[in-house]
């Protein structure tokens, strides 16, 4: 199983106060080190997500004044408008083939799932409900999606085909379950799991059906597998700061990044990239 060498890591950095923030999009080795900017704003960005070659980056930012999803080369900068819709356009996520990206938009009322074929821009509806459905991921065969929503009464992690059609609730344990990331394998789910006001990462495993908290924090968000699915990557709340933690997937075993100074939050773990890039 190859490591964490070839991997690299996104994470979305802010500076500064009131009307005075500065927000950046990061990209660093696995372990924190040779930080490069992707981007800067002074207005949020949000979501980056790895093209599967590792070459580019989608994510959400409101530097035209409302949410917009881009898509970006890495190496270049070169940059494109993906969708910029009337609402919501967030959460974007490539899937595994690179030829569609997953993304939630509220033109149609509710903020639903949408699937877009990248080659042509049309875009199809994957869920229809009153409920906010968001923070869609890609299973391993591209056929299926995971996602948060709160169509129980509070956010729980669903599984849809990518085809449309009624999803199916897979988390149970615990009255809060989001912003789920799938191992590799299809397997596991990370996700964030609340009870009252401590919010952890936790470990789905799909065969059992159980789940286990792996983070000792208080606010921890964001959990990003690494492509061997051996760690996790997360955003933690320290005092008022974010930062960047990863952890083994059995939880014993954890490490702080050590990147810049600044709230850090955001963390999306690439997948294994080519020599030469």
């Amino acid at each position: 199983m190859r490591g964490a060498f070839w991997t690299r890591v996104a994470y979305i950095t802010s500076t500064g106060v009131g009307n005075n923030i500065q927000y950046s999009l990061m990209v660093a080795d696995s372990d924190g080190v040779n930080p490069q900017t992707v981007v800067h704003s002074h207005e949020p960005l949000l979501s980056p997500a790895w093209s599967p070659d590792s070459r580019k980056l989608a994510y959400n930012s409101y530097e035209r004044g409302n949410s917009s999803i881009y898509i970006q080369e890495i190496a270049t900068g070169s940059r494109e408008v993906v969708s910029s819709n009337k609402g919501i356009n967030g959460a974007p996520a490539f899937s595994p083939d690179g030829s569609r990206l997953s993304l939630t938009l509220s033109y149609g009322g509710n903020p639903d799932i949408y699937i877009m074929d990248l080659a042509g821009r049309h875009t199809s509806q994957i869920t229809k409900h009153f409920a906010i459905d968001t923070e869609a991921t890609w299973m391993p065969d591209g056929q299926s999606l995971v996602f948060t929503s709160d169509r129980s009464g509070k956010p729980q992690i669903y599984l849809a085909t990518a085809g449309g059609g009624d999803p199916t609730r897979i988390t149970f344990q615990g009255e809060y379950n989001a912003n789920p990331s799938v191992s590799y394998d299809g397997k596991r789910i990370a996700m964030v799991q609340g009870s009252g006001n401590v919010y952890r990462i936790a470990v789905l495993d799909r065969t059992t059906g159980e789940s286990k908290a792996i983070s000792p924090g208080n606010l921890d968000e964001h959990p990003s597998f690494a492509p061997n699915g051996s760690m996790i990557l997360y955003a933690a709340t320290e005092g008022t700061r974010g930062v960047l933690y990863a952890v083994s997937a059995d939880g014993r075993v954890r490490q702080r990044l050590v990147l810049a100074d600044g709230d850090v939050r955001e963390p999306a773990w690439s997948p294994y990239r080519q020599r030469g890039q």
